[in-house]
């Protein structure tokens, strides 16, 4: 029983040694394989050890990689567990070459291979292309297969922005949007009988208001006029009162 119980633990340990084994052997993508060869050209071999220690699994096809210098990669202390996840930081699941990424505007946050994870661009030109502050230098390293690209730059991609773990700002609850709020139009001109014009002094002063108890003054024609009528009535009444009287007396 025990023998057999020996035999049935080697037998486990030898598949699992088998298939970490097959996992390790298993052919890579060519087109990988060709930008290896260029990376090495262009004297990215830290990089290239880098893609060596990662599981082929993980970087099959359709990729662009940001890749430091080796000046750069000699600076960090990179843990064992912690390669793959390097490597997958510093690509994307995109084959672009520069003439591609020339085109997208500063602001923009494109995803990294790893889910959750972005950079964001700065893009100033040709020469000041700029992936979180880290400048691309050496861009179209890679362009012999076509679903590999990498791009050579000088710095390392360690501060990646969390999309899933950076909430968005939050505004006060009492704060209103800081947007500019339309000019209210000017009151309409008051009407015609409200408006109040102020005394010209150049009109002449106007006469009191003619009342019962203040009758308006009449001119010294019209004085003259209506003495010369009271007269006129008198003598008229003194000549028919003498006629009058004339005939009275003589009939």
């Amino acid at each position: 029983m025990a023998t057999f119980r020996a035999l049935f633990i080697l037998l486990v340990a030898l598949n699992k040694h088998s298939s970490a084994a097959a996992r390790s052997n298993s052919p890579r993508n060519p087109h990988l394989l060709a930008a290896i060869e260029e990376m090495k050209q262009a004297n990215y071999f830290s990089f290239v050890m880098l893609i060596n220690m990662s599981p082929p699994i993980l970087l099959g096809g359709n990729l662009t990689f940001f890749m430091p210098d080796d000046r750069m990669l000699s600076r960090i202390v990179l843990p064992t567990n912690n390669v793959s996840d390097f490597v997958l930081r510093h690509s994307i699941p995109k084959p672009l070459l520069f003439d591609y990424l020339e085109h997208i505007p500063t602001g923009s946050l494109i995803p990294t291979s790893v889910p959750g994870y972005m950079v964001r661009i700065n893009n100033k030109g040709r020469g000041s292309f700029y992936l979180d502050n880290v400048r691309i230098t050496k861009p179209n390293v890679c362009v012999a297969g076509s679903s590999i690209r990498c791009h050579g730059i000088d710095g390392v991609l360690m501060s990646v922005t969390n999309v899933t773990e950076s909430p968005s700002p939050s505004c006060p609850r009492n704060a209103t949007p800081d947007t500019a709020m339309p000019t209210p139009p000017p009151p309409p001109p008051p009407p015609v009988s409200d408006v109040i014009q102020p005394p010209s002094s150049a009109s002449p002063a106007s006469a009191p208001a003619a009342s019962p108890f203040n009758p308006p003054e009449k001119s010294a024609s019209s004085r003259r006029l209506g003495a010369e009528g009271l007269v006129t009535f008198l003598l008229t009444g003194v000549i028919v009162s003498a006629m009058m009287e004339f005939l009275r007396n003589t009939l």
